[in-house]
């Protein structure tokens, strides 16, 4: 399965005013919802825009950098629904007393904050979907009033891949525009391989869902083939108990990295032979782009939107998910490492990610609604 790239606007917009709301900011909390907002705002600043990122963190404060304002209140509550609730009072004076022309959101409560303000300013609303809107999940969340009124009002209904948007369609029956993740490719670039050949991790290492104990199933595997095999985990999570449990022949191959610094990751990505992200009902992995961005191949599972990104001669994606199938593209991730053409392919398919010239020209279209997002069309949530 193979995906469409961004489709590329040559129309510019003209200078608008846009903010950015999130609860949480970059580096304190470091997810791809947190980069995106760094990227996104940074791409847009560059293209001539007037940005404000409203967010929070340990303390408050007020700058200006590379020409967007960052306005931070200081965070009331350790819970997350609490934070993420008073996030959105917080920031709602903010969108009434300032004129902005569009209000992109990354949480339900900001968004709502936004939608109201809205009807005194009349701006433009767009909600960004970083996960899935599965409707039984949604139902179930303890922020799930907020987020079917997000659904139901918003302007906007962004989501990452066009997986996540057959959700929003077959479960709340209502149209949704695509912007996937991005990737600042200047950042990456390829670098001389490892000795040995090493299949990199990036991602919460104890979060279920990221299927690390069956990569380590499939290296001990691998490992009767290729016994200089490395496996790298990088990420946050404590991976002890899982290692505890991994073959023997996985254990001693595998290197735990940690968080590590953030302008460090690139080169992890770029000395790795390839990338691998086994996951289950993912609505992106921007871990892929950037093992792409860095010539790179990828390595993933059979389920949500990762398959899509999996292109010839550049990755591999498991037929089902067990360890016999994810040891098989495993190594095939390793052959194309060793293929000297393997690494401008990866950065030609990075390249149609770039922020600059891919993601923000969509946002663009979508701030001034010459990119059509369609409003709900009935459902259960109509009357919610």
């Amino acid at each position: 399965m193979t995906t469409s790239a961004p489709t590329r606007h040559t129309t510019r917009l003209p200078p608008v005013r846009i903010a950015i709301t999130h609860p949480y900011s970059w580096p304190e909390v470091r997810r791809g919802a947190e980069r995106i907002i760094v990227e996104t705002s940074r791409a847009l600043a560059d293209r001539g825009h007037d940005v404000t990122v409203f967010t929070s963190g340990s303390s408050a404060g007020r700058v200006t950098e590379g020409g967007v304002l960052t306005v931070t209140y200081r965070r009331q509550f350790d819970d997350p629904f609490r934070h993420e609730r008073w996030f959105g009072w917080r920031v709602l004076p903010d969108l009434v007393l300032h004129r902005y022309d569009a209000v992109h959101s990354m949480m339900p409560h900001d968004c709502c904050a936004a939608m109201a303000a809205s009807r005194v300013r009349h701006h433009r609303t767009l909600y960004d979907e970083m996960g899935n809107p599965f409707g039984d999940k949604v139902r179930q969340r303890k922020d799930g009033r907020a987020r079917q009124r997000v659904i139901a009002g918003v302007d906007v209904y962004a989501c990452m891949s066009e997986f996540s948007r057959g959700l929003l369609r077959r479960d709340w029956h209502r149209e949704g525009a695509i912007v996937p993740g991005g990737v600042a490719t200047g950042e990456f670039q390829p670098l001389p391989r490892s000795d040995a050949p090493t299949i990199l991790f990036s991602g919460a290492i104890d979060r279920p869902e990221k299927h690390v104990p069956l990569l380590l199933d499939a290296v001990a595997l691998l490992a009767g083939e290729r016994p200089d095999v490395r496996l790298q985990l990088s990420g946050p999570g404590d991976p002890s108990p899982l290692l505890a449990a991994a073959p023997a022949a996985a254990r001693e191959r595998t290197d735990v990295l940690g968080l590590g610094d953030a302008d460090g990751q690139s080169a992890r990505y770029a000395t790795a032979w390839s990338t691998c992200l086994p996951t289950t009902t993912d609505s992106f992995g921007l871990v892929l782009l950037e093992s792409l961005a860095a010539g790179t191949p990828i390595v993933v599972g059979n389920d949500g939107a990762p398959p899509a990104l999996v292109q010839p001669g550049i990755g591999a994606a498991c037929r089902e998910m067990t360890a016999d199938d994810l040891a098989a593209a495993l190594a095939t991730g390793l052959d194309l490492a060793a293929d000297p053409e393997t690494a401008a392919r990866c950065r030609a398919v990075a390249l149609e990610y770039d922020w600059d010239q891919a993601i923000a020209p969509i946002l663009e279209g979508l701030y001034a609604g010459t990119e059509r997002d369609q409003p709900a069309v009935g459902g259960d949530h109509a009357a919610r």
